[in-house]
């Protein structure tokens, strides 16, 4: 269960590396892109931008190049003594119990879906409470009209006395809530201005849009980057609806639909909504911004636009992959349990480019192997051998076979054989020696021991 909930965690942080990366890329241009495109696709471009943060668009790559079953299945050697990056993470390592970083990310996690599920509770008994149907001639007349206008059946309209503005809430029956105290506070045109705007929220999908977004938010409970893009995300929402209702009207009935907002933040009172789980009209710390909107009366995004917004998008996609991959390795060496800390000078290692095969050895051929012994290496239950060519790709053995033909010419380079002991009580020791390796038969022989570690807690 612990290396499923660290490898999770990891995974969630090089999301959040991706997706800190295209935030930088994207948000710069945010205002410049805002001119040429529709409030629909900053939409889009808010809600990929959020994704990024939680679909692991790397995991593919390591999947691809092996990397993933190397850092699983293998322990990462990390030098103390060459200082730079490694250094800091040995310092980090000993100071701090990393084990229990993820186990804290899980409770977090656990805590903000209880928080959200809560108020989820709430909002759905106070719908059951506190709503009734608006029986209201003005309200049902232009309520119908619109239903019937956008084909859509599975929505009502209801008053409430526990909420403060205009909102509507709903995943699969969708309920379009007007305060109690608002209900004959509104003109005609108001009220078909209140509906207009709601429908369109129903009609975009915001409201599984929103939800989406919310129960994911769980998995980055510790990022604030993510709370400033699904604002962000909620502002362009509304946007986006003021948009579509406004975009064949009049100056004036723009100004008339300017005032409404305006109206309604004068109206309110402090009862409290459940945020999240329902999209409102108000927008109370943007409505400057959704009036600047509405009166440029921007119809579409011009086709230069919505190229460059896709171009934007993409670009700062593909480098936030690319960074959550480039910082794979960094986030393994810090946080996961898989790690050894050695010094240099105690690990013997076969330098090379990338991993060489077996056969592409002859250039580091051993010729006196001395006082070399020869070994049978097999793993069990309590003990675990590994044969490292390089310090950074281990090549895991499940059993070494000596070869039995008398005619056969060893051929020997130089390894490391690192052997794991785990003990009962939960400790275990693991030990390093020198070896040599026959390229041809994978023959081993062990030399002398050159550093053990005895761990009180197996961190394996």
């Amino acid at each position: 269960m612990s290396m499923i909930i660290e490898r999770a965690f990891i995974m969630v942080l090089l999301t959040s590396i991706g997706g800190f990366v295209f935030c930088m890329i994207f948000l710069p241009f945010q205002r410049l892109i805002s001119k040429l495109a529709s409030p629909k696709a900053m939409v889009n471009a808010n809600t990929v931008a959020l994704l990024s943060f939680v679909i692991p668009f790397y995991f593919s790559i390591s999947i691809k190049d092996g990397t993933e079953v190397a850092l699983k299945n293998n322990e990462l050697l990390v030098f103390q003594d060459i200082g730079g990056y490694d250094s800091f993470i040995c310092q980090i390592r000993e100071h701090f119990s990393m084990e229990y970083i993820g186990l804290i990310w899980l409770i977090g996690v656990l805590v903000t879906l209880f928080c959200y599920l809560w108020k989820y509770i709430q909002l759905l008994n106070m719908i059951k409470k506190q709503t009734f149907y608006i029986c209201d001639d003005l309200w049902s007349i232009k309520f119908y009209k619109i239903k019937n206008q956008k084909q859509i059946s599975d929505v009502s309209l209801v008053g409430c006395c526990g909420i403060s503005t205009p909102c509507t809430v709903g995943i699969r029956k969708k309920y379009i809530i007007i305060p109690s105290y608002m209900i004959n506070a509104f003109e005609n045109q108001e009220v078909e201005f209140i509906l207009e705007h709601e429908f369109c929220h129903i009609v975009n999908d915001d409201l599984l849009r929103n939800s989406l977004i919310l129960i994911l938010s769980c998995l980055n409970w510790f990022n604030p980057l993510y709370y400033f893009l699904r604002k962000n995300l909620s502002e362009w929402m509304e946007i986006a609806c003021d948009g579509e209702v406004t975009k064949n009207y009049s100056k004036e009935q723009r100004r008339q639909y300017c005032n409404l907002i305006i109206k309604i933040l004068s109206l309110e009172d402090d009862r409290g909504e459940r945020e999240g789980f329902a999209v409102n009209f108000k927008g109370m710390k943007n409505y400057k911004r959704r009036i600047m909107e509405i009166m440029k009366q921007k119809k579409t995004s011009s086709m230069v636009g919505r190229i460059f917004v896709t171009s934007l998008v993409f670009t700062s996609l593909f480098c936030g992959t690319a960074a959550a991959k480039e910082a794979d390795m960094s986030v393994h060496m810090m946080f996961s349990q898989n790690v050894d800390m050695v010094n240099s000078s105690e690990i013997s290692v076969v330098e090379s480019d990338e991993v060489k095969a077996e056969d592409n050895f002859q250039n580091d051929i051993v010729e006196n192997i001395g006082s070399y012994e020869e070994t049978f290496l097999t793993n069990d239950e309590g003990i675990t051998y590994t044969i490292i060519y390089d310090e950074k790709v281990p090549d895991l053995q499940e059993t070494f076979e000596n070869a039995s033909d008398p005619k056969h010419v060893h051929k020997y380079v130089n390894v490391t054989i690192k052997e794991h002991k785990k003990n009962t009580d939960g400790s275990c020791i693991t030990k390093y020696y020198e070896g040599l390796k026959c390229v041809s038969c994978g023959k081993v022989l062990r030399g002398d021991k050159i550093n053990e570690i005895v761990c009180e807690k197996c961190p394996h």
